[in-house]
């Protein structure tokens, strides 16, 4: 039997452009400061990509982040630079491109990961997309962001509800007050956070979150809660060590690799080991050996996604 060949996932960031604004969202992420490069020298990188990943019988799978990706008025060619049918290639977006988008560029893709932005986002925009692509076999899951404030959580549960009885794989999406830089969440009430473990078919003693400080918050709907990621990790069971790996061994860097706006390569967004080349210089040193972690915490989600051990 033929050996299939090593599938190393990279995640590429085009910029922050964006055609929304939410109000939980970071400045510098939507801020579209970072305009998108030209196509053709973004579109041969993939291209060079490519081709130094099977010269050492790798497969890569792109997946395309912003801003908002499909915005790049380059994605087409970029695309046609893969070279890899759709493989596993991911796409992560807000939704609102146009059907007529869709129609173009969905054969590149294998998975689409939605996010639903109340704020912005056209609901029956989104379900025309989500039919197209489910109809078309795309793996497609929605993820629907919902801030503390009632108002907002209320709009976020209503849509998550319609999305869910139609049958769509579908998320909540708690956020976190101090995104890029740590796993604090907003001060998500009791009546939020009961709703949300239970969605997801867990146990939750409220207990264990209640924030205990000086506040004058009274009632089962007002009470506030210091809940991190630690916490949320523990009753998901899903990562040991509290997403502390220091002094293991991780692949990042083997099995995945990250590229930002300025064709930058690096093991992952932790930034940990040496830059390992630039892919618009075409130098770029992908033969790399698991590095042990300095970190007292993986933060990104896709770099937890690399191999660790001991």
């Amino acid at each position: 039997m033929e050996q299939q060949p090593k599938i190393n996932r990279i995640q590429w960031l085009f910029g922050n452009m964006c055609n929304y604004d939410c109000s939980y969202c970071p400045t510098n992420l939507h801020s579209n400061d970072s305009k998108f490069d030209d196509p053709n020298i973004i579109a041969n990188a993939v291209q060079y990509t490519v081709s130094s990943l099977r010269m050492l019988d790798r497969e890569p799978s792109f997946e395309f982040v912003g801003g908002e990706p499909t915005l790049n008025p380059g994605l087409l060619s970029i695309c046609q630079r893969m070279g890899n049918q759709k493989l596993s290639n991911k796409l992560t977006t807000n939704g609102s491109a146009s059907i007529e988008w869709w129609e173009e560029y969905y054969i590149y893709f294998s998975q689409v990961e939605i996010s639903y932005h109340t704020e912005f986002a056209n609901l029956e925009h989104i379900e025309k997309v989500i039919d197209f692509l489910i109809e078309k076999e795309l793996a497609v899951k929605v993820m629907v962001h919902c801030t503390h404030l009632d108002e907002q959580w209320n709009k976020a549960i209503h849509v998550y509800q319609i999305l869910k009885n139609k049958g769509y794989k579908t998320e909540l999406k708690l956020l976190f007050s101090n995104f890029t830089k740590g796993f604090q969440f907003y001060p998500y009430k009791t009546y939020q956070l009961k709703y949300y473990f239970e969605e997801k078919g867990q146990d939750w003693d409220p207990e264990q979150t209640m924030y205990t400080g000086n506040l004058k918050y009274d009632g089962y709907t007002h009470a506030r809660h210091d809940m991190n990621r630690e916490f949320v990790d523990k009753k998901d069971g899903r990562i040991k060590n509290n997403w502390n790996y220091k002094g293991w061994r991780c692949n990042a860097g083997v099995d995945q690799f990250v590229v930002d706006k300025r064709g930058n390569v690096r093991r992952g967004w932790c930034g940990q080991g040496e830059r390992l080349g630039n892919v618009l210089l075409r130098n770029v040193e992908w033969h790399q050996k698991a590095i042990k972690c300095d970190l007292d915490v993986c933060r990104n989600g896709f770099d937890q996604l690399a191999t660790k051990f001991k």
